[in-house]
């Protein structure tokens, strides 16, 4: 260990980053949790100084972030490359900045960390900054530590304490685990932290229960056409993934809803009256979800429609947490003229934000907390909904993350949203994956990635509500008021 010392000193900056490129092994498609922990461990050992300057660390903070995000976020260079004649010369530079951007949030948290003092404090500066990291300029809490656990019985603790939380708790155990190596009795303290872990482990794993669908279950039909990006839009594919929606609608025996994804629809609402009865007419008196745009002035909306049987077609929903950059621009002006304005590329203008979270309450199949894409990467979004929901709906089009890292990582978001409030999600994804999520995040039925088709699922029954969902983020503060009692403690005993 000595000589990984000597070599982090003399490299520092390159060994920080492969550090940070090693804890992202921990999300999807590799999922290595225990390499990330690993990684994150010998980082927080690395921090043996207890007398370097705020700079110093803010800049191993941010060294290491940015290779973490780097690795994390390299599905980023996908929506590049939809139109890489216009767009691909900018991929390898919008992942550097944004890995960069991120970094800062690492850096800034390492400095909190020195003025808490000692691992654990800076476990809680850099938990208390991911946490920021969601909410600042709109948020973008994507990749967030927490999420390693996602197929673990560990990440339970997200119904307690949320995502934001979990990435707290993951912080704290490293630097922990990275801690008892420098204090007396440290194989006690190895012992005690490892049984602690197992603890934890062993009570979530003989907590959770299957949950089976009743027999007077709701059944929802997820309908997957796999359209690529680059043909989605092109009028000589767009009407042939429209027919195969038709015909994956029409097929016996009927469901008591079908869905869609994200801008299925393959013109605007206001203009497809003649598709709505076609649809109308494959989905056989059943009533579908359908994503599509609509326009209302010079506006754009990210909608979802409601096609019922005897009835007009409607809007139920509209996103209302939309994409920078993708569906707007934060300054417009300046960056349409350097060629950045992608949504004024696609449509001649950016998106309206819908009024906010709401719930749907839809004959047949009770209520529904619909989510469009990206919004199901918010906690607090899904934690604002203004009662509770039988089922979340999420549909979304992933053909823009690509097909290695992306579309996994978004799935993986979406477990924990099911998990943090005990509801099941249905996700019906474009390009997938679709699938139902059980309450406890776990993906009961599902179609792959890259591939086209239909299933029915049969809704299970959603848990009681979770110390998450009842008081949401107020569950942290008393996580950190906890961890922040303990470093005090530590610090005062070595």
């Amino acid at each position: 260990m000595s000589v990984f010392r000597v070599l982090a000193r003399k490299y520092s900056w390159s060994v920080l980053v492969i550090l940070g490129l090693i804890i992202s092994t921990g999300h999807a498609p590799f999922s290595l949790w225990p390499v990330s922990l690993i990684g994150l461990s010998l980082f927080f050992w690395l921090q043996q100084n207890h007398k370097l300057s705020l700079k110093s660390r803010f800049k191993s903070g941010w060294w290491l972030g940015f290779g973490y995000f780097l690795g994390t976020l390299n599905w980023l260079l996908e929506p590049f490359l939809v139109d890489i004649a216009t767009h691909g010369w900018m991929a390898p530079f919008a992942v550097l900045l944004m890995s960069g951007s991120l970094a800062l949030f690492w850096g800034t948290g390492m400095s909190l960390g020195g003025l808490l003092g000692g691992r654990l404090g800076c476990a809680l500066g850099l938990g208390l900054c991911e946490m920021v990291r969601g909410y600042l300029f709109t948020g973008f809490p994507w990749g967030l530590l927490g999420y390693i656990w996602v197929d673990t019985p560990i990440a339970q603790l997200a119904s307690y304490f949320g995502a934001y939380g979990l990435t707290v708790v993951t912080f704290g155990f490293c630097a922990l685990l990275a801690q008892s190596f420098y204090v007396r009795r440290k194989v006690m303290d190895l012992a005690a932290l490892s049984l602690l872990f197992l603890v934890v482990w062993l009570f979530n794993n003989t907590s959770q229960h299957t949950h089976q669908a009743p027999e007077n279950a709701t059944v929802i039909r997820l309908v997957q056409p796999n359209a690529p990006q680059e043909k989605k839009r092109d009028p000589q594919f767009a009407m042939i993934y429209f027919q195969k929606m038709l015909e994956f609608s029409s097929q016996a025996p009927q469901p008591d809803l079908i869905v869609w994804p994200e801008t299925s629809l393959p013109t605007a609402f206001n203009f497809a009256a003649d598709l709505i009865l076609q649809i109308k007419e494959a989905a056989q008196g059943v009533p579908v979800l359908v994503g599509a745009l609509r326009t209302k002035e010079d506006k754009i909306f990210n909608s979802l429609i409601l096609v019922e049987p005897q009835e007009d077609a409607k809007v139920v929903y509209d996103k209302f947490h939309l994409v920078p950059f993708g569906e707007y621009l934060p300054f417009e002006n300046f960056l349409t003229k350097i060629g950045l304005g992608f949504s004024s590329d696609l449509f001649g203008t950016g998106f309206q934000n819908g009024s906010g979270p709401q719930v749907v309450n839809l004959p047949n199949v009770g209520k529904i907390f619909p989510l469009i894409c990206y919004e199901a990467v918010f906690p607090q979004d899904v934690s604002a909904m203004p009662e509770r929901a039988d089922v979340i709906v999420q549909v979304t089009n992933d053909a823009w993350f690509g097909k290695f890292s992306g579309p996994y990582q978004h799935l993986a978001q979406a477990q924990m949203r099911s998990i943090e409030q005990g509801l099941p999600m249905v996700r019906v994804a474009n390009t997938g994956i679709s699938g139902l999520i059980d309450p406890t995040g776990r993906v009961v039925k599902k179609l792959e990635l890259n591939k086209s088709g239909y299933i029915d699922v049969a809704l299970p029954d959603g848990e009681l509500s979770t110390l998450y969902s009842h008081y949401g983020n107020w569950t942290i503060l008393l996580l950190f008021i906890v961890l922040s009692m303990g470093n005090f403690i530590l610090r005062i005993r070595h």
